[in-house]
């Protein structure tokens, strides 16, 4: 009786891994956007897209390879490359905490 309760508290566990912890992805810088001088919002660095941060202080973003756009410490950040694999830690505000491999 025992074994079985043990077993299924694993198995729980593992499930609870999977489906809590999956904000941690393995992602790829697709665009990086800093706040632009002359108009309201973060003009892509590649692209020149233009994203509107709805925020009276534009700060800086990064769009990646899941469809998502986070914004970033600019400072933190600023020597990440387009292109580079990045993990993302945590995300509070919209806030991405980020990691190299």
């Amino acid at each position: 009786m025992i074994l079985i309760l043990l077993l299924v508290f694993l198995v729980g566990l593992f499930i609870l891994k999977l489906v809590v912890i999956s904000h941690e992805d393995w992602v790829m810088i697709e665009e990086k956007y800093f706040p632009a001088n002359d108009r309201k919002g973060a003009e892509g660095i590649t692209s020149g897209e233009v994203i509107d941060e709805n925020k009276s202080d534009p700060s800086c973003s990064m769009k990646f390879d899941n469809g998502h756009t986070y914004n970033v410490d600019c400072d933190q950040y600023l020597d990440f490359n387009i292109g580079e694999k990045v993990k993302i830690v945590s995300i509070e505000n919209n806030y991405v905490i980020l990691r190299r491999k």
